[in-house]
């Protein structure tokens, strides 16, 4: 079974790369516990992710539920060093079950990209080409490498948390321990 999805979606997803979003002096406070000048600040970023799944060249629509692909959507960070930018995610799903990829984060100083695992939440409904039940997905997302002025980014690992009620638009979010960059 297929499912149409919107692609209004990823046009309106373009809009924040004609917003400049500073990413200046990222950390300025030192973690607690730290005296400043006394190494790194730390701080966790919490950024807030809408996707949705690009069907397939030459379909109008997504497989149910999809085994791989693209999804593309908006990220907000709600720090003035980050903001919102645009996310792009390439995907597949094993049989093991987990959903395994691989993502690029653009804000308009630079950009992050990684990788990410999730596994399916218990009890987050039951998928199969007939049945579109709610789902969740937890698990973890690791910092590659970034550009600009967040070409220091790299090796942080932290946790990613998704819900969607159609496996085709999905809500996440991200938390990841940064220090300065």
């Amino acid at each position: 079974m297929k499912r149409p999805i919107c692609l209004a979606g990823a046009v309106l997803a373009a809009v924040p790369f004609a917003v400049g979003i500073g990413v200046p002096a990222a950390f300025a406070k030192p973690a607690a516990g730290k005296s400043p000048g006394s190494g790194p600040a730390a701080a966790v970023l919490k950024c807030q992710i809408t996707l949705s799944t690009v069907p397939p060249p030459g379909s109008a629509s997504v497989d149910q539920p999809p085994s791989g692909g693209l999804m593309y959507g908006q990220v907000h960070c709600p720090t003035k060093s980050f903001g919102g930018g645009i996310e792009s995610v390439s995907f597949k799903v094993p049989d093991s079950g987990d959903t395994l990829g691989s993502y690029s984060q653009y804000f308009g100083d630079g950009s992050v990209h990684g990788k990410f695992d999730l596994t399916p939440e218990e009890g987050s409904g039951n998928l199969s080409s007939s049945s579109f039940a709610s789902s969740s997905w937890a698990g973890t997302v690791t910092l590659t490498g970034g550009t600009g002025t967040l070409a220091k980014a790299n090796g942080k690992k932290g946790t990613l948390k998704c819900q969607s009620g159609d496996t085709v638009h999905l809500r996440c979010t991200e938390k990841l321990p940064l220090t300065s960059l």
